[in-house]
């Protein structure tokens, strides 16, 4: 099965954090206290979406992956 994409946008975040502590283990925090994306297939999609609404600034993007017929 693909992987979701998931994007921060680094210009947008403030660094709240709220995504690191809903969907732990996919987001990060970086040295600039601005979250990263870490590994997206720690948690569930709904997670991800959590994460994503979670976000003050909307800095956040998740896309799930498309299915093929293959």
């Amino acid at each position: 099965m693909a992987e979701p994409r998931v994007e921060v946008d680094q210009e947008m975040c403030i660094g709240s954090s709220n995504c690191v502590e809903v969907a732990k283990g996919a987001f990060k925090l970086n040295d600039e206290d601005k979250a990263e994306v870490d590994d997206p297939t720690a948690v569930s999609i709904e997670d991800l979406r959590k994460a994503q609404e979670q976000c003050p600034v909307a800095a956040i993007l998740v896309e799930e992956p498309e299915e093929s017929d293959e």
